[in-house]
């Protein structure tokens, strides 16, 4: 990839990694990353790892920030599955109906 500037067009870059052969891509990053994959709707599915940890900071960080998702804050998205890793739960979730 070649940097065009100061902000990446995700679904252009996914368009061309898809030209590339890219079948499969796994997007690991903070809030800021995964709110604009979730909001441009771009996300075919979630790993969310669940751990018994409390975190009160409040400038902890989020998992999403405050943004416009496809389906508004009433759209439930799809448990796809489970796994238990030690006291930890990874559920997998299909945040958008796939498309055929």
């Amino acid at each position: 990839m070649v940097s065009t500037g100061d902000t990446v067009d995700f679904g252009l870059m996914l368009e061309d990694l898809a030209a590339r052969g890219v079948q499969r891509l796994m997007v690991e990053g903070g809030g800021q990353i995964h709110t604009q994959f979730l909001s441009l709707g771009l996300a075919d599915e979630i790993h969310l790892a669940v751990a018994p940890l409390l975190v009160g900071d409040a400038g902890a960080p989020r998992f999403v920030y405050p943004a416009e998702f496809p389906g508004g804050s009433t759209h439930r998205m799809k448990l796809l599955g489970t796994e238990t890793v030690g006291d930890v739960v990874l559920l997998r979730y299909a945040p958008k109906e796939p498309t055929a």
